[in-house]
Formats: structure tokens, sequence, C-alpha cells
């Protein structure tokens, strides 16, 4: 027994290993393009504290409005972006949630969508939350929504262009 249990020991300690090994790593700021928008490049924060990532949109429209957020989903929403080299893109995407965010400033709601982000040819679909970000540096937010499961952070890893 105690052979056995040694050997599920050591099996353990390699499947692990191989699995953490499988992780990249990535930047705290990093060049992320977005398939809708594109592949629009954004100059991206990588955030370990937010839950979701978050894209600046403004101009939000959604396809025949129920008027209350909640009532929205399932619709189709048309939004305009924009990175920090200030290129704009115009996008649609069903509305797939409605998040509410704890900050600084207090509460807010925002609509969620599904959008393909790619970061050095490695593609990943995530839910993001869709905000006017325009006074922040970073027009987007990568979440543990997106590092989870596939990507460590190093904080002192130069961004790659």
């Amino acid at each position: 027994m105690k052979y056995l249990a040694l050997v599920i020991g050591l099996f353990s300690v390699v499947v692990g290993f191989n699995a953490s090994a499988q992780k990249r790593t990535i930047g705290s700021v990093e060049y992320v393009q977005i398939e809708e928008a594109d592949n629009m490049p954004f100059l991206t924060r990588i955030d370990t504290g937010a839950a979701k990532t978050s894209l600046h949109a403004f101009d939000l429209r959604v396809d025949d409005d129920a008027g209350r957020m909640q009532a929205n989903i399932g619709k189709t929403i048309t939004f305009k972006t924009m990175n920090e080299k200030q290129q704009f893109h115009t996008s649609r995407a069903t509305i797939v949630g409605v998040q509410t965010i704890r900050n600084s400033q207090g509460k807010e709601q925002r609509y969620e969508v599904e959008l393909t982000l790619t970061w050095q040819g490695q593609e990943k679909k995530v839910l993001v939350n869709l905000r006017n970000r325009q006074r922040m540096d970073y027009k987007l937010l990568i979440g543990r929504n997106w590092l989870a499961g596939d990507y460590l952070v190093d904080v002192e890893q130069p961004p790659e262009s």
C-alpha cells in the first residue's frame, strides 16, 4: 500500500508540473488584438485584480432596445471602440449578460459580450464587459477570466509589439 501511495503521489507531482509548464507567461502590459474589431491592436493592462475583462466602448446602441438592460440580453449591440493610437472601429455583438461592477465610484451595470482576444497568435474567446474607458490609459483591461488556466503574469516582462 505504501508503494501505491508513493506512485500516486509522484504521478500527481508529474501531472501538476506538466500542467503548469503548459501555461504561457505574459507581462503586465501587452499588445492584444480583438478579432471582432478587425484584429485592431490594443496596448492592454493585464490586471489580476479584475475578475472580468473590460473594453472601452461608447455610442452603444441596442437593436430594439427594451429600456431595461436585463431585458436586452440576447439582442445585438452596436458600439464603437478606440485604442490608444486613436484608431476607431464599430463592432456588433450579441449581449450575453449584464454585469454589476463595484469600484471606487460605486456600483454600475455593464453589458457583457463574447469576443475573441488574440495574444502572440493564441486566440481565446472570453466574456468582455463594455465600458467607456476614455479617461483610462488602457482601453482594454484583461481580467482573470481571460488569464485563467492559460497564463502566468510576470510584471517585469516588457510588452511585445
